[in-house]
């Protein structure tokens, strides 16, 4: 369950592979001219910001939701499935792909405040990480990521991406751990294509920060296939991996509110990672889900903003990446409906308690 927000990403990605339409666009770019809260407040060391799933599946409500980061944060997350068929041996980019690129960067260009986080994710969310998304025809999923038309096109997307975007940060694998813990051999199988991949990205760029995510909840066994915890897996990639970043839900696992959640949960990860550690994905619930046993409410939702931001700079993490500004509004049934309300602001961009903090700390300056 924990990965089904990248499902939705799938879903709202094709939205970048069509006219922008935006009457609000400016000369410099095609999103709307944002304006940054005045400063206010004491300075931060932890950076703040928000992924590109929008409320709606339209390119003017992703090129909203790129504005917002844009005007209350730091840092944009992009995360997206390999679009494998343009990048195996022998094939071209095709339009879809190319449009998305053409869009993003120039976003990214009319925004050069945010820094940009792209996530290549290549395994399925649906099905808690145990497969490759969208495997090519002809692949066989029992070889999978030791496959070498695979491995080739895994590369050559690596390539393209730190070439044309020039990432800030880049995640090779999301949530690698679940792989771990549901096929070993698959996982082993990309750790060796992590690494020439980590190689090949640093190469291209060298400032460009590479490494994969893990998924926190499922590090201390507390998910559905439950087990001792299994921090072991980050040794895998510690000769390769520049920054520790987490994805985080505590609702997800064994936590039924902000309460609950122990004294060490995120001050533990210092013990473990001796340098950079990003919060890259993380969202509580404002409402309770039907048929679910998550408890939220807004006040609840409010109280696990504020202590994650405020043990984040506590412990010195770089950055912390909310994953949605506003509540995906087409996230309203099947197993999705556990993000409906993940958002800190409605989707009709009603604010809920928490943007209150989030606004407080967007207002912040960055310390120098």
């Amino acid at each position: 369950m924990v990965a089904v927000l990248v499902g939705l990403v799938a879903l709202v990605s094709a939205c970048t592979g069509k006219d922008a339409g935006n009457s609000d666009a400016q000369d410099v770019g095609p999103g709307p001219t944002v304006v940054r809260p005045e400063p206010a407040g004491e300075p931060r060391t932890t950076r703040i910001g928000f992924s590109t799933l929008p409320p709606e599946r339209t390119t003017e409500s992703y090129i909203q939701a790129f504005a917002t980061a844009a005007q209350y944060g730091d840092i944009v997350l992009i995360q997206r499935n390999p679009p494998w068929e343009d990048f195996l041996p022998g094939r071209t980019v095709s339009p879809q792909t190319a449009e998305s690129t053409r869009l993003e960067t120039a976003l990214r260009d009319q925004y050069p405040q945010l820094d940009l986080f792209y996530a290549i994710d290549p395994t399925d969310g649906f099905v808690q990480r145990s497969r490759i998304a969208n495997l090519p025809t002809g692949i066989d999923p029992e070889v999978g990521f030791a496959d070498r038309q695979l491995r080739e096109a895994f590369i050559a997307y690596t390539t393209y991406i730190v070439k044309t975007y020039e990432p800030d940060y880049l995640a090779l694998g999301v949530e690698v751990n679940m792989l771990y813990e549901r096929k070993r051999a698959q996982f082993e199988a990309f750790v060796s294509l992590y690494q020439e991949a980590y190689r090949v990205a640093k190469e291209t760029r060298p400032e460009t920060k590479v490494f994969p995510t893990f998924q926190l909840e499922d590090l201390e066994g507390t998910l559905d296939n439950i087990h001792p915890p299994h921090w072991e897996v980050l040794d895998y990639f510690r000769d390769t991996m520049d920054v520790l970043a987490i994805s985080t839900y505590p609702f997800l696992a064994d936590v039924t509110s902000t309460s609950n959640i122990r004294e060490d949960y995120y001050s533990q990860l210092s013990t473990y990672f001796d340098g950079e550690i990003i919060i890259a994905e993380t969202a509580y619930p404002s409402a309770a889900v039907e048929g679910e046993s998550t408890i939220g409410t807004e006040e609840d939702q409010a109280a696990y903003l504020t202590r994650l931001l405020q043990e984040a700079e506590a412990n010195n993490f770089s950055a912390v990446i909310w994953f949605a500004a506003l509540d995906p509004s087409f996230a309203r049934s099947g197993a999705a409906s556990v993000f409906s309300d993940i958002g800190l602001r409605r989707s009709d961009g009603s604010n809920k308690i928490g943007w209150g903090t989030w606004e407080e700390w967007a207002r912040r300056p960055l310390a120098e």
